[in-house]
Formats: C-alpha cells, sequence, structure tokens
C-alpha cells in the first residue's frame, strides 16, 4: 500500500529515531538559529509561496473542514554550505494570512528568524512523523532533489511540525530533514564527544 498521508505523533520515541536525529527532531529552538550555528553560510531556495490547499493531514490541524478550502503555502529548502538539508513546508488560512505581515515579504529569508523574534507568537507542542515515497511533501522534495541517488538511501525522511499562533491565527510549520543534514548531526555528535 502507498502511504500518500503521514500518522503524525506527539512523541519523538514512537519514531524510534537514533539519538543525533532525536536530538535534533525535539530541540525546542528554531532550525534556523541551530543550523546557522554549524554552518558557514545558510541560503534559502524558495520553491513556491502562493494561495493552495492543505495536505490531507494538515487541514483538520489548521483549523479548516476540509482541504479544499484555500491556504497560503511556501516550500523552501535551506541550503548549509552548499548542501541541502532541510525542507520548509509552511501553511497559513488564506483568511488569516493578514495576522502574519511578515510572511509574504520573506522572499529568501528563513521564516525561523521572524517566527522566534516576535513576541506575539506562541508555539505549541512538536509532532513527528516518517514521509513516505508518495507523501505529496516527498514527491515536491523529490521533484528538486534527487532522493534516491542519496548514499544512503534514506526513506522515509523523518519530519516535525508545530503551530504558530498570532493574534488568534494559526501557521503550521513543517520541518522535513534530508538526507544531508545527518552529516552536520554527525559533527554534533562528534564534538559533544571530545
Amino acid at each position: 500500500m502507498k502511504k500518500t498521508h503521514a500518522h503524525w505523533f506527539d512523541h519523538a520515541n514512537a519514531l524510534q529515531p537514533a539519538p543525533a536525529l532525536r536530538a535534533w527532531l525535539t530541540d525546542p529552538g528554531s532550525m534556523t538559529f541551530k543550523l546557522r550555528a554549524r554552518c558557514n553560510e545558510l541560503r534559502v531556495l524558495r520553491l513556491r509561496q502562493r494561495p493552495g490547499n492543505a495536505q490531507a493531514d494538515e487541514a483538520g490541524f489548521v483549523g479548516l473542514a476540509t482541504p479544499r478550502q484555500p491556504v497560503e503555502e511556501r516550500d523552501v529548502i535551506l541550503y548549509c554550505d552548499g548542501e541541502p538539508v532541510i525542507f520548509g513546508h509552511t501553511v497559513t488560512p488564506l483568511a488569516s494570512a493578514s495576522a502574519w505581515p511578515f510572511f509574504r515579504r520573506l522572499g529568501v529569508r528563513p521564516l525561523g528568524a521572524s517566527l522566534f523574534s516576535d513576541p506575539l507568537v506562541t508555539r505549541a507542542p512538536l509532532q513527528y512523523a516518517r514521509l513516505h515515497a508518495n507523501h505529496p511533501l516527498v514527491r515536491r522534495i523529490g521533484a528538486v532533489i534527487d532522493l534516491h541517488s542519496m548514499l544512503p538511501p534514506q526513506l522515509p525522511l523523518y519530519a516535525r511540525r508545530s503551530l504558530f499562533r498570532r493574534h488568534g491565527s494559526v501557521m503550521l510549520v513543517t520541518d522535513v530533514f534530508l538526507p544531508a543534514l545527518s552529516k552536520l548531526m554527525a559533527l554534533n555528535t562528534q564534538a559533544s564527544t571530545r
């Protein structure tokens, strides 16, 4: 059976991740700040930012009755020193997009810096999932990055998401960990064992 949706868990242990991966998945801080601390150059490639439809496994989470209700969505890839490490996917109901005035003006700046510096923004607990090859977000990633040529092959991809609130409006931010991120995790593990 092809898995086109993800099962999201409230605790990372449900995914049985390796210790280094678990530490990154459960880090409550900004992934943008974490990456900036570990590479010389953090670059954002914006793939899309436009009105669209929520994924089936996120519509109810952002308060939509059906996935057909419009959202503003943004997809980016974060590169550390030229390596694609995170696919970021963000949705907010189109009706409440005005509560996030910085969102449409981000361009190629990372979202995390704006979210974590705004005192009006609160964050709900993280959720965790494995995204399989047929999940819509993995298909979007595969249109830009050849995941099957990466060694070792790393499907499914691990992901985390959380809901941010501002003025009663919600924004769902999903981070999908790409295979090259494992190099940064390994560096972090080596540094901590010295």
